[in-house]
């Protein structure tokens, strides 16, 4: 993934998902219902006026700044927002939400944002209309206050180390290291190189794959294509995107991401004992109820990966 947003190092202020945290309370009253808008008319009017062209998270993007890389950047911040996140465990369908939400949002100047949510926001970020339409996104998700408040914590330090990096490489400048400028733009020599990357990238990825998921790689990658077959047009589109690498959707990162969201993998139990029920459960199935058994490839994958955990892999 691009170098030049490479935010999660293994060891930084963005905390790893642990469903140990205390459970925060709920705020009493609801605090949207007497909440004023968190931008005025005025500060929205004072600040087109000094903004008159696109912008990125807020960020005023160079003169001249095209669709075309505009995109290619949001592509970029979504792989690596989703290898980051990834890697420090949340769960799947957070991951997914919070991809859509930016990309959704990252160019759209500030507005009007009513207070919908029962989270706590850093006392900088209180009032800010991007962190409180985030919160409220994360308001009509699934999961437990906990889960979402710590996703929220994470994903808006996240949003504050991106922005970082972007104001240090503006879009529209010079292509940095790892980002790839529009497939339109590119010569017959530089897209030669690029599909030459990208059978690279999925050539290494399936060796990776392989390796991890041995005998069951070509059943799991069935499951996470009918995963992928099944999202939104916008969403694939995310998956999309080409970097200086190859295809997203070709990365080792995407690939488990799709597997592990088709399997519920953020659902699967944690302790032994948990593990061991429901694998008595899928095999009551398969004796009991064989056809539905067979046509359920994702819980077919979800029972080996239940069988690899008891069996310590």
């Amino acid at each position: 993934m691009a170098n030049d947003l490479d935010l999660y190092d293994g060891g930084g202020d963005i905390q790893p998902y642990s469903e140990g945290m205390p459970v925060l309370a709920p705020l009493s009253p609801a605090p949207w219902r007497d909440s004023p808008d968190t931008l005025s008319n005025r500060e929205i009017d004072e600040y087109q006026g000094q903004r008159s062209g696109p912008t990125l998270f807020g960020s005023p993007l160079p003169p001249g700044t095209t669709n075309q890389q505009i995109n290619a950047v949001l592509g970029e911040i979504a792989g690596v927002f989703l290898s980051d996140f990834t890697k420090l465990g949340y769960p799947s369908s957070l991951i997914q939400a919070a991809i859509s939400f930016f990309m959704d949002n990252a160019t759209k100047a500030p507005r009007q944002v009513r207070r919908q949510h029962q989270f706590k926001l850093p006392k900088d970020q209180q009032g800010d209309w991007l962190a409180e339409a985030f919160a409220n996104h994360l308001q009509g998700l699934s999961g437990t206050l906990q889960q979402r408040q710590q996703f929220l914590d994470a994903g808006l330090k996240w949003l504050v180390l991106a922005n970082k990096k972007l104001n240090t490489k503006p879009v529209g400048s010079t292509p940095a290291q790892g980002r790839a400028p529009s497939t339109s733009e590119l010569t017959d020599a530089e897209w030669e190189e690029l599909n030459r990357r990208n059978e690279a990238l999925k050539i290494a990825t399936e060796n990776t794959l392989r390796q991890r998921w041995g005998s069951a790689y070509s059943a799991n990658m069935e499951v996470a294509q009918q995963f992928l077959n099944q999202l939104p047009a916008n969403e694939v589109r995310h998956l999309s995107q080409i970097t200086n690498q190859g295809v997203m959707l070709n990365t080792v990162q995407a690939l488990t991401f799709l597997f592990e969201s088709a399997i519920g993998a953020n659902s699967i139990p944690k302790d032994s004992p948990g593990i061991v029920r429901e694998i008595a459960e899928c095999e009551r199935c398969m004796r009991t109820n064989r056809k539905q058994w067979l046509a359920d490839d994702a819980r077919q994958a979800r029972y080996r990966h239940l069988i690899t955990l008891r069996d310590g892999g």
